[in-house]
């Protein structure tokens, strides 16, 4: 069971856990990349300095909290390129089905938006 205080997850129970103090601490640099929180990335820097972390796994952490933060911004400028593009399916130039070589800006069938 789990009890929530003040904010934080609490386990009424212990269990064996995979979460080191070093794995909880790159969670936390990871999350305050996310959150593009420098002063919290810096505490959880330094911390893992004095715990030893290697540099590599550090790098792993800001990497896929780097991933998981663009994810979105990446799918939007792919809709906005694909819409908004001179020759995208988006302006109405109806190559939505496919483009045929030379109609509405296609070049070697291709319009730019991935038919």
């Amino acid at each position: 069971m789990i009890k929530v205080y003040s904010r934080y997850l609490v386990a009424s129970e212990p269990s064996a856990s995979l979460i080191t103090e070093s794995v909880a601490e790159l969670v936390a640099l990871a999350s305050a990349m996310a959150a593009t929180n420098q002063e919290a990335f810096e505490k959880a820097s330094a911390r893992l300095d004095l715990l030893g972390v290697a540099r590599e796994d550090r790098i792993k952490a800001v990497n896929i909290a780097l991933l998981v933060k663009m994810t979105p911004f990446n799918q939007l400028m792919d809709l906005a390129q694909g819409s908004l593009a001179a020759g995208g399916c988006g302006d109405g130039c109806g190559c939505e089905d496919g483009c045929d070589e030379g109609s509405c800006g296609c070049e070697g069938g291709d319009c730019g938006c991935g038919h």
